[in-house]
């Protein structure tokens, strides 16, 4: 009895062809490739200069602030509103806080960023609960800068280090008081209307002692998250290269 051929057997003294690899799952996502462990030092430490000067901006803002109340409540006793008063050093100096902020937004988004990538390659296994994409969009979507920001933050150290991640919700907390009220402060001294002239004089300085206090608190948390995470990402590369060269 003739044996039949078999349509899918590969041709006699051919060799079969490899399977495709197996893609790799990380946040629910298919990917071919690990992305590739790295430091970020420079950006780290960009970040905090840029960090530090949006800092130091918002305490000389604060330490000026009597004398814009002076100038407040002098356009109060003339019927004008706070925007009409003297121009004075307290608001030149704000003039700088937009693009330094802004300048600090680009920088810190793209080391968050960055390092969120290497932190999936560091620990693949390790299921951050936002999307790389919100290390940027996380800043400037409303409601959800409320705690977006944070919770990336906080993966990208827990999925860097072993370490136990301490203090990110207290750097978090002054970070919120120290923009917001600063917010604030700014929105108060630019009122239109007269009759918020004197309010603004009352106001204006303790809302910009409250700010500087949290700026300055989140500073200092700041530094030592984005320290912590750089000297963990070199660690982990001198073991990595470490195992290559065995």
């Amino acid at each position: 009895m003739t044996q039949s051929h078999d349509p899918f057997a590969p041709p006699a003294g051919s060799t079969p062809t490899a399977a495709p690899p197996t893609p790799q799952y990380t946040y629910g996502a298919p990917l071919y490739t690990v992305p590739p462990l790295k430091a970020h030092a420079g950006l780290g430490v960009a970040s905090i200069v840029l960090a530090v000067t949006w800092t130091v901006v918002q305490v000389t803002q604060t330490a000026l602030a009597p004398q814009a109340a002076d100038a407040f409540a002098d356009a109060a006793d003339l019927g004008l509103s706070p925007i009409e008063s003297a121009f004075t050093a307290y608001d030149m100096v704000g003039t700088l806080v937009l693009p330094v902020a802004l300048a600090a937004y680009a920088v810190s988004g793209l080391w968050l960023y960055k390092s969120r990538m290497s932190a999936q390659g560091a620990n693949p296994s390790f299921v951050h609960e936002r999307g790389k994409v919100w290390a940027w969009l996380g800043w400037a979507v409303p409601v959800v800068n409320l705690w977006f920001p944070y919770q990336v933050v906080r993966d990208v150290r827990r999925a860097t280090s072993p370490r136990p991640a301490t203090g990110i919700g207290w750097w978090w907390a002054a970070w919120l008081v120290g923009y917001f009220v600063g917010e604030s402060a700014d929105k108060t001294s630019s009122r239109t209307s007269a009759g918020l002239t004197e309010l603004a004089s009352n106001v204006v300085v303790p809302l910009e002692v409250v700010s500087s206090i949290g700026m300055v608190v989140a500073l200092v948390l700041w530094v030592r998250i984005v320290r912590e995470v750089t000297a963990w990402q070199r660690e982990r590369l001198l073991v990595q290269d470490g195992a290559n060269s065995d």
